[in-house]
């Protein structure tokens, strides 16, 4: 029944390798996984490279694990050829079953499901699969507002090592640009002038890997602007069943022309017309889906921090470019947005700081241990009075919440200094991007 698609999607099997790409960081973490005995769960936004990510771990299983191709089964569900098969979860063990009679595997099966959330009830298949046998190692993949369902949770609880995937980091925005480079320091020193030229475009650009790989300046926006829009209209709203899409697609525009900036449920509720109510539901649904994502204020008390206001932030700095109105020009939200997303991949709880005499602090890092570190963002220290501005408001949170260091991101500068016992690091944005040491 099956059999066609499943020989067409497994070229492997014929001794092909997958042209996988640029080298994705979350390789590694999937390679330490492999010997786990649970499901490898990957999420993340539309069309950040998650199939590209199943390729690159076929060839990974086959040239460095040795596994023999044919216990590899590859299945994308998107394909428009299972469309009518995807409302019964019977025809995923009829799949699984042409694909024993067509590749007669022995020993362990490496699964790798894309997209699986097209396939209704898919979950049935993967709990029931993976208690009747210790020999099949699932791998699966689909967009974070599905696959992350309360189903999931509920039926697969305990089984699955989540794994998230983002658009493209700068190292590999550097790598897609066929600019190698390594964190040797002194190389990286002899690279720096390129270095910074291409952290120039990545800021505006963003890390989608088909924009990135696309020379074409005009497609570049469309593919984005599309992007958002699929993710609104494919994803957020039928599975919703929002009933006034148009107000979903106002709030998200909104909002992406306002990116790190403040904003309270109420205030915009108002400025687009739906409940405060409303605004905060639409808002978990952006993050489901990893588009949008809202910071909070940090407190030591719970009810100060719910209570006051939150700020926006973006999966992609080119998407903000291709939607957003009126924004093209403020570099310093660009900037902002790109550090969230750089401590968004790191998987750091963030948040920003107001201190006592009403002073912003961009980024506060925290644990259940209470704060880590702080971190402000300034285009340019040239002009004294936004040094000095800048540098009092680190200063002050540091001294409130009791940390001797911060570090403030700028593009260009880099300095050490010392002022009433905190040390401020200075430093440029690529520099930031590519140390070790701003994982924290």
């Amino acid at each position: 029944m099956f059999e066609e698609v499943i020989v067409d999607q497994n070229p492997h099997w014929e001794g092909k390798t997958f042209d996988a790409g640029i080298p994705r960081q979350a390789l590694r973490t999937i390679e330490e996984y492999m010997d786990a005995r649970q499901i490898i769960a990957i999420t993340g936004v539309r069309r950040c490279g998650k199939s590209t990510l199943l390729r690159q771990t076929i060839n990974f299983l086959v040239n460095e694990k040795g596994v023999t191709p044919s216990n590899i089964l590859f299945l994308n569900l998107e394909n428009p050829f299972f469309t009518a098969y995807r409302d019964d979860v019977v025809n995923l063990e009829v799949l699984f079953a042409d694909y024993q009679k067509l590749a007669d595997p022995k020993g362990r099966i490496y699964l790798l499901l894309d997209e699986l959330q097209y396939f209704k009830d898919w979950q049935v298949f993967v709990k029931s699969r993976y208690e009747l046998s210790e020999d099949i190692k699932f791998i699966i993949s689909g967009s974070n507002s599905r696959l992350l369902s309360s189903d999931l949770i509920t039926l697969l609880s305990g089984r699955t090592l989540p794994l998230t995937l983002h658009p493209f980091s700068f190292s590999e925005y550097l790598h897609a640009k066929q600019m190698e480079h390594t964190h040797n320091k002194l190389e990286i020193l002899r690279q720096r002038h390129k270095i910074r030229r291409f952290c120039e475009d990545y800021l505006f650009e963003g890390g989608f890997p088909e924009v990135v790989l696309t020379d074409n300046t005009r497609l570049k926006k469309e593919l984005l602007a599309n992007y958002a829009k699929n993710i609104l209209f494919q994803d957020i709203v039928p599975r919703f069943k929002i009933k006034k899409p148009n107000l979903v697609e106002k709030l998200f525009f909104y909002l992406a022309s306002n990116i790190a900036s403040l904003f309270t449920y109420n205030r915009l509720g108002k400025t687009v017309g739906i409940s405060d109510k409303t605004v905060k539901e639409y808002l978990s649904y952006f993050a489901d889906a990893f588009l949008l994502f809202s910071v909070d204020s940090y407190a030591y008390s719970i009810r100060q921090q719910l209570r006051s206001p939150k700020k926006i932030y973006c999966i992609d700095n080119g998407m903000i470019s291709s939607v957003a109105f009126g924004f093209s020009r403020n570099l310093g939200r660009y900037l902002e947005n790109l550090i969230f997303l750089h401590f968004l991949r790191g998987q750091k709880h963030c948040f920003y700081y107001k201190t006592q005499n009403g002073r912003e602090v961009d980024f506060l890092i925290a644990d259940s241990s209470g704060p880590l570190a702080l971190f402000q963002v300034s285009v340019s220290l040239q002009q004294p009075a936004t040094r000095k501005r800048e540098i009092r408001s680190l200063v002050e949170a540091c001294n409130e919440i009791g940390q001797k260091q911060a570090t403030l991101i700028t593009v260009e500068e880099e300095e050490e200094l010392s002022v009433d016992g905190i040390n401020i690091t200075i430093q440029p944005l690529w520099k930031f991007l590519l140390s070790s040491s701003s994982t924290i």
